[in-house]
């Protein structure tokens, strides 16, 4: 006998899946809400993901790993820190807002990395000056 919940996350893998047909989608959901016995959320009605199905922080992230990774043409990081600035616009930032800072970082969850980093043996001196600026900064 199949255990329920990985039948349950198989057909919701199924449901997110492009290469699937929307009969299979709907059959998906049909067993899911059946299962669970309520109604599921459709990414349509998810509220913390925009229009597209993407989480914005999620997308967020990417585009910041985008910009530091030395693969990408400059062109593209040009490109990747445009689309960027306009997610943080003032516009775009009630569709991410969260109860941390404009950046989305818990500011007591930064200082905490910060200070992590002061006692790390594998941080250079000069890193840690710089953190010990930067934590001066936050207080």
């Amino acid at each position: 006998m199949s255990d329920i919940g990985n039948v349950i996350r198989g057909h919701k893998a199924n449901l997110g899946n492009p290469n699937t047909s929307d009969e299979s989608k709907q059959h998906s959901l049909e067993v899911i809400e059946k299962e669970l016995g309520t109604e599921t959320k459709t990414e349509a009605s998810d509220t913390t993901h925009n229009g597209d199905g993407k989480d914005p922080m999620r997308v967020a992230a990417g585009l910041k790993a985008a910009l530091h990774n030395p693969n990408v043409s400059d062109e593209a990081k040009e490109n990747v820190s445009h689309h960027l600035a306009d997610m943080t616009s003032p516009s775009h930032a009630d569709a991410t807002s969260t109860p941390h800072a404009g950046d989305g970082k818990d500011p007591v969850r930064v200082a905490a990395g910060v200070k992590a980093a002061l006692h790390n043996p594998n941080v250079s001196d000069d890193t840690k000056e710089h953190l010990k600026e930067r934590l001066d900064d936050m207080s």
